[in-house]
């Protein structure tokens, strides 16, 4: 087993008292991580507990189930925004007057039984 040696870092990160708080940061880089199964983009898990910590790649498995969770996710966003211009169509339209609510009447100049013939002309 290979080994390297890294220095644990710090962030800030700006807290709802309106601070900046120093906060523990690990940051891994170079060829070596690529060459171990870890190429840009590549899913990973976290395992830890108190002392070590443990990174890998998902499984097929584990990468395919947290995929379709993130589509649940977005699915249930725009049926919840659906929903929503639903409500916002339904108040308008009830909100109209019966005249405007309708669009064609029978008596009107519009319709086939109030039109004019040529022959009546």
């Amino acid at each position: 087993m290979q080994t390297k040696n890294l220095k644990v870092a710090y962030t800030s990160r700006y807290s709802s008292s309106r601070n900046y708080t120093a906060v523990p940061k690990i940051q891994m880089e170079g060829k070596w991580l690529e060459e171990l199964g870890f190429a840009i983009g590549t899913l990973l898990k976290v395992e830890f507990e108190e002392g070590p910590i443990r990174i890998r790649p998902l499984t097929e498995e584990e990468a395919s189930a947290r995929k379709q969770q993130e589509l649940k996710a977005e699915l249930d966003r725009k049926s919840a925004e659906l929903k929503q211009v639903q409500l916002g169509l339904a108040a308008a339209y009830a909100g109209l007057s019966p005249e405007l609510s309708q669009v064609a009447e029978s008596n009107s100049p519009y319709s086939s039984s109030g039109r004019k013939s040529k022959s009546s002309k």
